[in-house]
């Protein structure tokens, strides 16, 4: 089997960056064998790459009366060969900070104001005044800001259509970041889902976009007065209270124990292909 190269080809040129866009090299195979044959030596043959350009695909053209074979390498831009490689695209982010509240059943520090009683909340918050397992705390919901942050991508439709790539979005929705990520220390980005449109038939490309809650580590937390050290944004802290007697017939709430709860799984976010 023989590989020529037969001339220069075709070329497309934009006309707005002034760079090769497309490349057709035509090469004729003399005493092919089988045509799978033949076109496995010419991919191992011809360039990887023209102009910049890599090889696309081989295209057959036919056999001539002598049985000889002509086949053409097509280059063109990665973007344009539909494959799935989303390397070169930068998303486009956009940050959204608001208002939210978080319910707080004990105070940070609590003092009594007024009244002579001899009660003590011990840092409950709206708590009804009765003991045992009749205690309750309304407790108060606390302003606190609520950051969104989302991130618009043009990605290979035949990635973000593919089933497996669906599994692997919603196994990571509800999950926390595990390692940093778009400079958000570990435990302080929640995925919230991704969505997109299919565009019409033929389109090679579509644009994705995907939403992300936020909130900050904390360092030097307080329960109830107690110093609790530091938590990661989506971790809970709780306490736990007991009711007594705390002398002269008056109840008084004590805080037993204060709990660092983690209520979400951390995962990895590098699947998103973000």
């Amino acid at each position: 089997m023989e590989i020529k190269r037969l001339n220069e080809g075709s070329e497309t040129w934009n006309a707005n960056t002034g760079a090769c866009t497309s490349a057709e090299i035509p090469f004729y195979i003399m005493q092919p064998g089988s045509k799978a044959e033949a076109i496995q030596a010419l991919l191992a043959a011809a360039p990887g790459t023209y102009s910049g350009l890599p090889l696309k695909e081989i295209r057959f053209e036919g056999y001539d009366a002598g049985g000889n074979m002509d086949l053409t390498a097509v280059y063109s831009e990665r973007e344009s060969s539909g494959g799935d490689d989303d390397e070169g695209e930068e998303a486009t982010e956009s940050f959204d900070c608001g208002g939210g509240t978080k319910h707080m059943t004990h105070a940070i520090s609590q003092t009594r104001v007024y009244g002579g009683s001899g009660d003590d909340a011990g840092g409950g918050i709206g708590w009804n005044g009765k003991s045992g397992s009749e205690a309750e705390f309304s407790g108060v919901d606390v302003p606190c800001a609520d950051m969104r942050e989302t991130y618009t991508k043009t990605m290979s439709r035949s990635k973000v259509t593919g089933t497996s790539y669906k599994k692997k979005v919603a196994a990571l929705v509800g999950k926390v970041n595990a390692g940093t990520f778009k400079g958000w220390s570990a435990g302080e980005i929640m995925f919230l889902g991704m969505s997109f449109s299919t565009p019409s038939k033929g389109a090679k490309k579509v644009t994705v976009t995907f939403n992300f809650r936020v909130m900050p580590n904390e360092s030097g937390c307080k329960v109830a007065g107690k110093n609790v050290g530091s938590k990661k944004g989506f971790e809970y802290l709780w306490a736990r209270s007991e009711t007594k007697d705390g002398g002269n017939g008056y109840p008084e709430v004590q805080v037993n124990s204060i709990y660092k709860s983690i209520v979400c799984e951390s995962a990895n976010f590098g699947a998103l292909g973000l």
